[in-house]
């Protein structure tokens, strides 16, 4: 016999195997899943979410494919919400300071309050490569943010709203070693 635990999916209660990831735990509770729900593995980002457990006042960020349910969890996917994707042609930019300036000014309007990195689903050190590329420290932000999904968690918990998200892409891009895999990436964006 499994071991049962009392989630609340969008509001709504539910007994499920303490066993399940979060996305699982939709699933069983009757959820079709259509869009959120990517690769399920932790790796395309899709599937970013947040919840609290009753008692506690954290807001967690998490990826829902990866995420085991715990008992008296509240669970609330996050929104699609639009980002300011800036066009460029990768032949014809240089990659300076200016640069990010012009293309990602809101990132320059950080104020360290490390919200961005705390809810990090991959517990990435968000807030020091937003510094790296405010700095023009575009190796060093790439290599920082190597392993970021894009799912947009640290953007939505931003106070100063700056898009973290593409100024990766950006830096990553601007690394001549590593910019022919990455373009691809950047214009399925």
């Amino acid at each position: 016999m499994e071991n049962m635990v009392t989630v609340f999916l969008f509001g709504k209660k539910y007994e499920v195997p303490d066993s399940l990831t979060i996305m699982e735990a939709m699933e069983y509770s009757g959820y079709q899943l259509v869009r959120g729900c990517g690769c399920r593995n932790g790796f395309c980002g899709a599937c970013a979410t947040i919840y609290r457990i009753a008692g506690d006042r954290e807001l967690k960020a998490c990826l829902a494919c990866s995420t085991r349910v715990e008992n008296n969890m509240y669970v609330a996917t996050l929104p699609f919400f639009p980002l300011v994707k800036e066009v460029y042609d990768m032949e014809k930019l240089k990659p300076t300071q200016t640069v990010m300036m012009q293309l990602y000014p809101e990132i320059y309007a950080c104020v360290g309050c490390n919200a961005c990195t705390k809810s990090c689903t991959q517990s990435l050190n968000v807030m020091q490569y937003i510094a790296y590329a405010q700095r023009g420290e575009f190796d060093k932000c790439a290599e920082e943010s190597f392993d970021c999904v894009m799912c947009g968690v640290c953007s939505s918990r931003c106070l100063q709203t700056y898009f973290a998200t593409y100024s990766i892409v950006l830096s990553v891009l601007a690394r001549s070693d590593r910019s022919t895999s990455f373009i691809s990436i950047a214009a399925s964006l």
